[in-house]
């Protein structure tokens, strides 16, 4: 059973939350969710803009670094909640294998100094975001957390981290550990290589195996919502796939924005050595894996989705961005 737990602001105190990647695309819509729900807010920033941004939105900006260590850690160390989001960078240009080594040390490398900092007398949870490339390819039936990982893409190189985890809970921190899905929303692939060229009337680009593969994927909203609701009712030692009702192809995805948009739906499938050759090894595996994972022990902790499926979820994020760019001519 999820552990027991006091609401923030029981008792007249608010309970202080630590987020890293904040700033981030799934960040930015759990930080305002956060302060709806009561917490007192701390975002670990270097960028002096977004430090503004979020004084301005009640949220106090902690400067600092994640691969460096300073005085940010001891604002970790008082914190009651930590949710860890930050990850480095993953996306842009061709992926080779000495990029994805060098993530994998930054990864390794930010995990240890915000979780060696914590003090398992005072933080009460905190919220570990993996990727779900840590499972990899699990084939065509429906898949748990407690299924075997075979990493894939980029998870050979997130692997060590995670594995890393029960060292860190042996010591006394109380992990829950989240893996997201496929996340949608604006600001992200979906929009960039989905809307803008369906709505030009430009052909997509894909592979072939992307026309039958099924992904897992999970509304921007939803995720947000989930990852605040695992802080809460997540139980300590567990994991948990962030991802809707019903596996997807990609070509599903965009079919369904091609409907809302009431564009015609046409695709162009690349050779998987030509993805190779552009993006590199690591993306090509990740676009290409299949992962049909179940929410069942998410849906069991009594989380509801706005978007439970794609097609709820896709149109009304069509219509958001059509409103957004109405908006901003």
């Amino acid at each position: 059973m999820p552990s027991t737990h006091e609401e923030p602001g029981e008792g007249n105190t608010l309970k202080r939350l630590f987020v890293t990647g904040g700033t981030g695309f799934i960040g930015a819509r759990f930080i305002p969710l956060a302060l709806e729900a009561g917490y007192e807010v701390r975002v670990l920033t270097r960028n002096a803009r977004a430090a503004e941004r979020w004084k301005h939105a009640g949220v106090t900006p902690v400067h600092g670094d994640l691969l460096t260590p300073g005085p940010w850690q001891e604002e970790a160390a008082a914190s009651e909640q930590v949710v860890h989001l930050a990850q480095p960078i993953t996306f842009g240009g061709r992926v080779t294998h000495k990029r994805a080594v060098a993530y994998r040390e930054q990864r390794l490398r930010m995990d240890s100094l915000l979780l060696e900092s914590l003090k398992p007398g005072t933080v009460k949870r905190v919220l570990y975001v993996g990727g779900t490339s840590y499972y990899g390819n699990q084939g065509h039936n429906l898949v748990t957390e407690d299924s075997t990982p075979r990493p894939s893409g980029w998870g050979p190189y997130i692997a060590p981290a995670i594995e890393a985890l029960p060292g860190y809970r042996a010591r006394g921190l109380p992990l829950v550990e989240a893996y997201p899905g496929s996340v949608y929303g604006l600001g992200s692939w979906f929009e960039e290589y989905t809307l803008v060229p369906l709505k030009g009337g430009r052909r997509l680009f894909g592979l072939k195996e992307t026309l039958v593969n099924k992904m897992s994927p999970i509304h921007v909203e939803d995720c947000a919502r989930a990852l605040l609701h695992l802080l809460e009712h997540g139980e300590v030692g567990r994991r948990y796939f962030v991802v809707d009702d019903e596996p997807v192809t990609f070509a599903d995805l965009s079919r369904v924005a091609a409907e809302t948009l009431g564009v015609t739906h046409r695709r162009v499938l690349l050779p998987r050595w030509l993805c190779t050759l552009a993006l590199g090894p690591v993306l090509t595996d990740s676009l290409t894996a299949e992962a049909l994972l179940s929410n069942a022990r998410l849906h069991a902790t009594g989380f509801q989705f706005r978007y439970p499926t794609i097609r709820e979820g896709v149109p009304a994020l069509v219509r958001q961005w059509l409103e957004t760019r109405a908006q901003t001519r």
